[in-house]
């Protein structure tokens, strides 16, 4: 005797449920509801263009810091438009990741390890008011061996890193190191008028006229 193929028979068996009609939402006119939603879409458009003119500058600024061989900062100029760029050493509270590090360790770069390593009780055992009301009397022959978890060690860069990143005679590697260990800035001062700066903004919103088919 056959056996009955489970997969076939569930097919059969399906019940397909009718599609059921969606309620019709409730709509009530609320006041500026479209001058809120027009700035947020303008926002999310400059932002995005933002990012993209960021990437583009902090590549031209890195190509000359490179050049120069130090993270001096200097000004940038573009017309009546000035900028401090800058390149600091990344912040204390950004842990290198372990591929970081270790290409760090590779080329000799200084890193140190963070405040942010530390040991921590193991979630299971942290409302076991019983527990915990033991440990703080004695630890020793009381806890389970689990007990204590540590976040393991995290590394940050540390003062010498950007100096350290310059000395590499070859290129690529010091652009990779920099772009480790570095942060970078372009404190903007635009000399422009008010309504350049409209006409600039407006030419970005403005939608790109649809290809001709």
């Amino acid at each position: 005797m056959s056996k009955t193929n489970m997969f076939a028979k569930a097919k059969e068996t399906e019940v397909v449920k009718p599609k059921s009609k969606g309620k019709a939402k409730l709509r009530k006119d609320i006041a500026e509801l479209h001058t809120y939603a027009a700035i947020q879409y303008a926002k999310k458009t400059l932002e995005t263009v933002e990012a993209t003119l960021k990437l583009d500058i902090n590549e031209e600024a890195m190509a000359i810091f490179l050049s120069k061989g130090t993270a001096e900062s200097f000004q940038g100029v573009d017309g009546d438009t000035t900028a401090s760029i800058q390149l600091r050493k990344r912040s204390g509270r950004s842990v290198l990741s372990e591929q970081e590090r270790l290409v760090l360790d590779d080329l000799g770069i200084a890193t140190e390890k963070s405040n942010d390593s530390r040991f921590y009780i193991n979630t299971k055992y942290s409302e076991d008011t019983d527990l915990l009301a033991k440990v703080s009397a004695a630890l020793d022959g009381i806890v389970p061996d689990d007990f204590l978890g540590h976040t393991g060690d995290k590394y940050v860069t540390t003062s010498d890193s950007i100096r350290q990143a310059f000395e590499k005679t070859d290129e690529s590697n010091r652009e990779q190191v920099l772009g480790i260990v570095g942060t970078q800035a372009a404190r903007t001062s635009f000399g422009g008028s008010h309504q350049e700066m409209v006409k600039i903004l407006d030419a970005i919103l403005k939608p790109a006229p649809k290809a001709v088919k």
